[in-house]
């Protein structure tokens, strides 16, 4: 069954069944469990802080940098984890693929709304950080928060375009995954995870601002951090480079399916 847009909606029950699948099989067999959904951003966040405020001493001026931290390693990570879970997402459900017949775009797209669904829950951490704050520097939960769920969307459509590639280049090339994995380190230092926008070089920020990230970690921190609304040429950018990037990771995963069963 080729992946079109009806067999995707009338295979939505599989759909739903890989998701919770995906969300139970993390956890399975840890003492925590669930909690590890909050615990995880928190002590990464706690590495990247230690690292870059306590021992080089640098930090984003008048806000908290543990704010701003965590504002762009949440959904880095889970851009992240969806990209690099999606090597073998094809590769990990032989006996299925060969066993029934379904749209295989089913497979990827269940990484991304799992991923996402922790990114969801990952984001009580800095809403609590800005209650924590909110006295000292105003960062406040605050209206504009009804548009985290428009920026969240617009990740959303550009991670399926890039995991539709990469779960199709991950079947036919083994040495996909070791490629990703240094191009994802590469990739969010070369964004502004660690590091304020306003540090790059001017004559370098037309090309630097063509990074997706760029503009979406932005716009978490103007609603989070800053209490404002995010700008619209920026989110319009971002919109049309994510239907660009989801679109054509549809055709090129389309076109190879049918390859999929001889290939495993």
């Amino acid at each position: 069954m080729r992946s079109t847009l009806p067999n995707i909606w009338r295979r939505r029950h599989l759909l739903w069944v890989l998701i919770v699948s995906n969300l139970k099989r993390q956890n399975k067999n840890s003492v925590l469990g669930y909690l590890w959904w909050l615990l995880d951003p928190i002590l990464l966040t706690l590495v990247f802080y230690l690292v870059v405020a306590v021992l080089f001493r640098r930090g984003s001026g008048n806000q908290p940098y543990i704010l701003f931290l965590i504002c762009g390693l949440l959904p880095w990570k889970a851009f992240s984890d969806s990209v690099g879970q999606s090597v073998n997402a094809i590769r990990n459900q032989a006996s299925i693929i060969k066993a029934i017949s379904f749209p295989k775009a089913v497979l990827p797209l269940s990484l991304v709304f799992s991923n996402t669904f922790h990114l969801g829950i990952a984001f009580l951490v800095p809403v609590a950080l800005t209650l924590f704050y909110g006295s000292e520097y105003g960062t406040w939960p605050n209206l504009y928060y009804l548009m985290l769920p428009v920026v969240i969307g617009l990740q959303v459509l550009f991670t399926i375009g890039v995991v539709f590639v990469i779960s199709a280049l991950g079947l036919f090339f083994q040495d996909t995954g070791n490629i990703i994995s240094h191009l994802l380190r590469m990739w969010y230092f070369l964004s502004p995870g660690l590091y304020s926008l306003d540090i790059v070089p001017a004559r370098y920020q037309a090309i630097y601002r063509l990074n997706p990230f760029c503009e979406l970690m932005t716009s978490y921190r103007d609603i989070i951090m800053y209490s404002r609304m995010p700008d619209i040429w920026d989110l319009g950018y971002t919109f049309s480079i994510s239907m660009f990037c989801c679109l054509c990771g549809y055709l090129l995963f389309k076109r190879y399916e049918g390859r999929f069963a001889q290939r495993l």
